[in-house]
């Protein structure tokens, strides 16, 4: 577990919603349900886990978890007998009915420390119908003493007598300003603002792309993309090297995107608007003489690609696919939809 996800107390964007909740613990008038929404990587999970530490806490300081009692302790090890999380399971794709009644049977016993019982479901969103459906009756009719919360990015996806039943809680994203100072404050990096540009402005989202290889590496991919679209580097070796690094084929997909976009951006005058600033020179010598239409072409081809990363796709063929429409000058993305449908990985 990391610093940022051992925390007790808020992130520095959070302390307006933070306060406002503990002003209703420290009064006993919590709610039952709490359905926290917002952009993702602006650390609502984090929240979530660190104000259900303090419910728990069984001496909160300055409004925060102590950090050093026995329920702490316990919460900090994932022991702590009356704090509940669910989530997808990693062999399945949604949060399914057992699941769902399971942590109702654990809501439904009595507290081990006689205090509150704090269950955590994210993402919220996961759950099917059948599994929200079972998830209402508890909302409709609460345990005493009981603290629900629903995370997701993506509140429209659960049923509206699921919301309908929840105090929404929506964590508002940091200032650009205030998410690079933060970012610097935790790693100092020349780049945040390309990464945090990358992330769609979500401090903890760029936090994890600078800890992930491909994004290292990530203007020596502009480079080569140059070198293909120049016709100085052959795209299907340079597909079968990023196979054989076992990459982040959807992070590379990202990266990919954000060159698109910003040639785009230049090709219409939006200097401004350029994510990768410190690869400008490479996108202004790039971009002259691609058409503005198959720049959309390729960008189109992209959103697709990544759409196919979460199925049985070839991810060699699909990665080929693009990179030699990239590389053939953009003459054939009009045509026929990506050619690498296959089964296998």
């Amino acid at each position: 577990m990391t610093d940022v996800e051992s925390g007790t107390a808020p992130l520095p964007w959070q302390r307006a919603a933070w306060q406002q909740l503990n002003a209703g613990a420290e009064r006993g008038r919590l709610p039952h349900a709490l359905l926290l929404s917002g952009v993702s990587g602006t650390g609502k999970r984090l929240f979530a886990r660190a104000f259900a530490q303090r419910i728990l806490c069984q001496a909160p300081e300055q409004g925060c978890a102590c950090g050093v009692c026995r329920a702490c302790a316990q919460f900090q090890a994932g022991s702590h007998p009356d704090y509940h999380e669910l989530g997808i399971p990693e062999d399945k794709t949604v949060i399914t009915v057992p699941l769902v009644r399971e942590l109702i049977g654990a809501l439904s016993l009595t507290s081990q420390y006689g205090g509150r019982r704090v269950a955590l479901i994210e993402p919220a969103d996961a759950m099917n119908t059948a599994a929200a459906n079972a998830l209402l009756k508890t909302l409709e009719e609460p345990g005493s003493d009981t603290l629900l919360m629903l995370v997701t990015a993506r509140p429209a996806r659960l049923p509206a007598t699921i919301r309908s039943r929840c105090q929404v809680l929506r964590m508002l994203p940091p200032s650009a300003d205030d998410a690079l100072a933060w970012l610097s404050a935790h790693a100092p990096r020349k780049d945040w603002p390309v990464l945090l540009g990358l992330a769609g402005n979500a401090p903890l989202a760029a936090l994890r792309l600078a800890a992930a290889p491909e994004s290292g590496t990530r203007l020596e991919m502009f480079h080569a993309l140059a070198d293909m679209a120049a016709g100085k580097l052959n795209p299907l070796g340079y597909a079968r090297e990023w196979s054989a690094k076992d990459a982040d084929v959807l992070l590379i997909l990202r990266l990919f995107q954000s060159w698109i976009m910003d040639l785009i951006a230049l090709a219409n005058g939006a200097d401004g608007a350029v994510i990768n600033r410190d690869a400008m020179p490479l996108l202004q010598s790039t971009v002259q003489g691609i058409h503005l239409r198959g720049l959309h072409a390729m960008l189109a081809r992209l959103n697709e690609a990544v759409a196919l990363t979460g199925t049985t796709v070839n991810r060699q063929l699909l990665m080929e696919s693009l990179l030699m429409a990239w590389a053939d000058g953009l003459k054939t993305l009009e045509a026929a939809p990506l050619a690498a449908r296959g089964t296998g990985t």
